[in-house]
């Protein structure tokens, strides 16, 4: 029983008692009227719902919806269409209050976009129908046909090459290979590590040094590229991006002939390095179904070790250093020899300032120990891959 219904009663018994008491029919007369509101019908009964809505077919599209609900009764009619946690509320709102006495058509129009991709069924529609006098009300759900795909937008970069841009992060070396065929140019000797061919050992340098040297050449093509996209829970809304961004990056590499591979931290998905227009789409395949998970980068790094000491790749790091603090996993790559970009998302926060001004403190700390370059979530993934290849 709500307060005011309380109140009410409470009242209606007091001037009812002392009506009796002072045996006055005017006091029994004004006990009547609150047991008048609390007597007064009420009551809501939709006789036809409407609803009109755009596909978005790929994540960050906006759509827009419209419902339209005739009620017919005597209240206040609260109506609510439910959207899930991935949707963002560009426009308008999807709650509306309005009176009804009689007939009348309650509208509910907005316009949102989806964060993340998926099938989405949008059928919740609640309406609480509430008294004039907020002394009672009642709920009601209703199901509306409102259901879509939400696809990723994994689009190819075609636009690098016509961005004039200064690099943050020049990566001299990436036309270096590591790995490829032989040439006849010497270059050095070494310790024998496991995948070194064996006609290349050099047995007057291990009879010297008591160690299997090798001698190493020049090799022919170009560096192979390896990218840890991060999908951990706590990439949140960035999740999307950092997929479409890892897409625009394999795409680039491959269509230059680089050797690329990927593993996805916290989806498990590993894909070795390939070259050419097959490996994009093997890669292109693989995020498409990329879910978020929960898996740190030291045991990531650990499950692809022995592939990066074979191709000696450059690494590319996608994530949020501010959650995933990859301070040990950059340390553990320079052990091994090989060089890592870390490229860190920012987006929009929804909080209060004060909370937003130590949050950036935060990420901007993590960023410097490891010398991230900071990505932008809300601007175009051309212009950002423009920033760090040549």
């Amino acid at each position: 029983m709500r307060a005011v219904t309380k109140n009410l009663l409470k009242t209606t018994l007091f001037l009812t008692t002392l009506g009796l008491i002072l045996t006055s029919k005017d006091v029994l007369m004004t006990a009547i009227i609150p047991l008048f509101f609390l007597l007064t019908p009420y009551g809501i009964r939709v006789t036809s719902v409407e609803t009109s809505y755009s596909k978005p077919e790929h994540v960050g599209v906006v759509f827009d919806v419209e419902i339209r609900l005739v009620c017919v009764g005597f209240g206040i009619a609260k109506v609510m269409h439910k959207l899930p946690n991935d949707f963002e509320l560009v426009d308008g709102a999807n709650a509306v209050t309005s009176f009804v006495f009689g007939r009348r058509t309650v509208v509910v129009n907005y316009k949102a976009k989806p964060l993340r991709r998926g099938v989405y069924r949008l059928n919740e529609l609640i309406l609480e129908k509430e008294h004039p006098l907020l002394i009672a009300k009642s709920l009601e759900r209703l199901n509306v046909d409102i259901e879509f795909e939400v696809k990723q937008r994994l689009r190819r970069v075609v636009k690098v090459e016509t961005v004039r841009t200064k690099a943050k992060s020049p990566i001299p070396d990436i036309d270096i290979s590591k790995i490829g065929t032989p040439g006849t140019d010497f270059k050095e000797i070494k310790e024998y590590v496991q995948g070194d061919p064996v006609k290349f050992i050099n047995w007057k340098a291990t009879a010297k040094t008591g160690k299997l040297m090798v001698n190493r050449y020049e090799v022919e093509g170009k560096k192979a590229i390896w990218i840890f996209l991060d999908a951990n829970s706590y990439m949140g809304y960035c999740l999307e991006y950092a997929i479409e961004l890892a897409s625009a990056l394999v795409y680039h590499f491959c269509s230059r002939g680089h050797k690329v591979g990927i593993y996805v931290v916290g989806s498990g998905i590993n894909v070795y390095p390939d070259i050419g227009k097959r490996q994009f789409r093997r890669i292109f395949e693989e995020l498409v179904r990329v879910e978020s998970g929960k898996e740190d980068l030291a045991s990531a790094l650990h499950k692809v070790k022995k592939t990066l000491l074979i191709y000696k790749p450059f690494v590319f790091l996608i994530t949020r250093v501010e959650y995933s603090k990859p301070y040990s996993f950059i340390s553990e790559l320079l052990k091994i020899g090989l060089k890592c970009q870390v490229i860190t998302l920012k987006g929009d926060l929804k909080c209060d300032e004060f909370a937003k001004v130590v949050f950036e403190l935060l990420r901007l700390r993590a960023k410097r120990r490891v010398m991230a370059l900071d990505v932008d979530v809300n601007k175009p993934v051309y212009s950002v891959v423009a920033r760090f290849v040549k």
